[in-house]
């Protein structure tokens, strides 16, 4: 016999005595900090290298596939840096006649925020924007985009596909399809800290250590990766008040012109956090290679559920994004259990495990929806994603005793569903697809 559920007033699973800390931090995370403090050198300048931004970009690089990083203040600006340096190459004539970027509807919408910026900074223009429906796997669906392109491709500029949840998405197919039609395309890659994609990859990527949920947090901070040289350098520019590198820079030095651009230099402080959680993760991403194994394998048991309520989408590279961990409530939820998305993230979160529905797509969103041009989308594959998603932080995904708690808790939930059935109705329709629970910031053991 199980114990009673929390929400119908059991112990929850997940404490503050057993609750994993947020971020994961330590002694070497304050030595940096201190050492950067103490050195006076908070900044790197072309004329005065810097140290730590310098160290992130060849790692960052490296373990993602590339051959150059470039720092950035965020992962918007990154997005923005990454798309002028494109359309800079190409030029003005390319560009003409040209007043589209797709991009995913099912995103944060703060993304296309960095490719107004892109172009705009470019070409003196706001695109237009088209989003782009979400597959099960809330990526950007290359299907919809092939048939986009096949009939308006001479109005697009660039297509901004992003990593989302545990998955990269058909990264590859997409870069063969703006390759085919002549369009840029960037990869917003913001949620893969520590995580590297083994396919092709698009001409330029920006990852995000930005915000709390990122893989690898740092205050603020982020980069643009590429391996094409030249973007390299215009990127690099483009952060440096329009400097190209010099000599002492990771990417080869360039001899050109400044270009018109501002100061989005990537601090000395948050280079070295984002560094450090950046190798923390790299081991993390081994416990949550694990740990997504038996989640699934526990989604698939049949002596928990005979026919599954849950499912785990398949991951699409050996080590996959793990900003979350993102599983889908079958229709047999409610079917075989009586108990609705909302019901289930009602339920988590009140065990200790904070559960939302994800981002809200654009075309939802009301600070985005009338910022992106009807082409006649329904987004059947956003809303269903957004609608059935059970979105867990990467704090749990990370800690070892995570599948044993879920486990617990799942099995919680399916002997007392008939008395769970509809307490999502007790929270105001406007949230219950964003039920959350505040992070316990703690030392980390």
């Amino acid at each position: 016999m199980t114990d009673m559920p929390a929400a119908l007033g059991g112990r929850p699973v997940v404490r503050p005595d057993n609750e994993p800390g947020w971020p994961l931090s330590g002694a070497i995370e304050k030595a940096a900090l201190a050492e950067i403090t103490d050195s006076g050198q908070w900044v790197g300048f072309s004329h005065i290298p810097a140290k730590w931004r310098a160290i992130l970009e060849q790692v960052v690089a490296a373990t993602t596939g590339h051959r150059y990083g470039i720092g950035q203040p965020n992962g918007t600006l990154a997005i923005a840096s990454g798309i002028r340096a494109q359309l800079r190459s190409r030029g003005p004539q390319w560009a003409r006649g040209r007043d589209q970027v797709l991009v995913a509807d099912l995103t944060h919408a703060s993304a296309h925020h960095g490719v107004r910026l892109g172009v705009a900074s470019e070409l003196g223009r706001a695109p237009e924007l088209v989003a782009i429906d979400a597959r099960p796997d809330a990526t950007m669906d290359a299907e919809c985009v092939a048939g986009y392109l096949g009939q308006h491709a001479n109005r697009v500029l660039a297509v901004v596909p992003a990593t989302m949840y545990g998955n990269f998405g058909p990264i590859e197919q997409i870069v063969r399809l703006a390759e085919d039609h002549d369009v840029v395309v960037h990869h917003d890659n913001a949620l893969g800290g520590a995580a590297r994609y083994d396919g092709r990859h698009a001409v330029t990527a920006s990852i995000s250590g930005h915000g709390e949920g990122k893989a690898t947090p740092s205050c603020e901070g982020g980069l643009v990766v590429t391996s094409d040289p030249d973007v390299a350098a215009l990127v690099r520019a483009d952060t440096d008040c329009g400097n190209a590198p010099a000599r002492l820079d990771p990417i080869p030095y360039a001899d050109f012109g400044p270009i018109p651009a501002g100061n989005q230099r990537m601090g000395e402080q948050p280079a070295a956090l984002m560094l450090i959680q950046w190798l923390r993760a790299m081991h993390s991403r081994l416990q949550v290679r694990e740990n997504r194994r038996l989640v699934t394998e526990l989604a698939q048991d049949s002596a928990l559920f005979p026919v599954p309520v849950l499912k785990v989408p398949p991951v699409d590279a050996e080590y996959p994004p793990f900003f979350c961990l993102h599983m889908e409530c079958t229709d047999e939820l409610e079917t075989e259990l009586g108990l609705t998305p909302d019901d289930l993230r009602v339920a988590l979160t009140a065990e200790g495990i904070w559960a939302e529905a994800g981002f809200i797509p654009t075309h939802l969103d009301p600070a985005w929806q009338d910022q992106i041009t009807d082409v006649g989308f329904t987004y059947a594959g956003s809303k269903r994603v957004y609608e059935r998603a059970i979105f867990m932080h990467n704090k749990y995904l990370r800690h070892p005793d995570f599948p044993v708690w879920l486990a617990e808790i799942l099995q919680r939930i399916r002997d007392n569903a008939g008395k769970l059935a509809g307490i999502s109705e007790s929270i105001p329709e406007s949230d219950r697809h964003r039920v959350t629970n505040p992070f316990v910031r703690k030392a980390h053991p």
